[in-house]
């Protein structure tokens, strides 16, 4: 994970076409909450919960 890297290694991962995208959050969930679903033991529904609500960005190339 992005936690296991050094500062100086990380700024080589990112590249010119990666962006950052904002993280929000429900009103009334705790911050606590929501690191223990997105980085607990909860695998299952964890990836069920990604699946249903992906969202595909899709880049077209014109030749």
């Amino acid at each position: 994970g992005l936690g296991e890297i050094s500062p100086d290694e990380f700024k080589f991962m990112i590249g010119a076409d990666m962006r950052l995208d904002p993280v929000a959050y429900e009103e009334g969930k705790g911050v606590k909450e929501l690191l223990a679903f997105y980085m607990g033991k909860n695998t299952p529904d964890r990836q069920d919960y990604i699946i249903e609500n992906l969202r595909e960005d899709v880049d077209r190339q014109v030749a």
